[in-house]
């Protein structure tokens, strides 16, 4: 995929700090990439492909968020493989000990970088037949979906056709 770059460095870098916390079995399997697609992510950590994503806005940032997006990435999979088949939390309890060793105790859960989206128009337009409510979006909705507070209200929270948002023209007070 020509957004994807693989970085063998990091990739070697994420192995031996994988090791070192004790998660051997991912430590084989990882590999490290750094995704065009990310907008204002500055890492993502897959765990069933056993990869890392960084944005690679993160090295315009400073040098030293590089390697602390790949700790905090890092960190989930150390914290999966000591929980093993047992659902933790993705910032929970034993993210955070994860994180203490590897070396950034009191991570946040989420980064403060000036990641700025890129903003793009709303060309599709969708209303509720139910209660009138607008839903505009970057990309044509593909599958049948409804209006989620006429679906709470009236059918127990689950989908009704009654509910299914229509195709409409750009509304007046989103035009002007």
């Amino acid at each position: 995929m020509s957004y994807l770059l693989q970085d063998y460095e990091l990739e070697d870098q994420a192995k031996q700090l994988l090791r070192a916390a004790g998660a051997h079995r991912t430590a084989d399997l990882i590999t490290v990439y750094w995704n065009r697609r990310l907008r204002t992510t500055a890492g993502l950590a897959c765990y069933r492909r056993k990869s890392v994503f960084l944005n690679p806005k993160v090295k315009e940032v400073a040098p030293e968020e590089v390697q602390r997006t790949l700790l905090h990435e890092l960190a989930h999979f150390v914290a999966n493989e000591r929980a093993g088949i047992r659902r933790i939390e993705p910032h929970g309890r034993e993210w955070r000990a994860a994180c203490r060793d590897l070396g950034i105790p009191n991570e946040p859960r989420c980064h403060d970088m000036p990641l700025q989206p890129k903003r793009q128009a709303r060309k599709h337009f969708y209303q509720c037949r139910e209660c009138g409510s607008v839903l505009s979006r970057v990309r044509k909705v593909k599958r049948p979906i409804a209006c989620l507070p006429c679906c709470r209200q009236y059918n127990g929270g689950l989908y009704d056709e009654r509910f299914r948002y229509v195709a409409i023209e750009e509304p007046r007070s989103l035009a002007a």
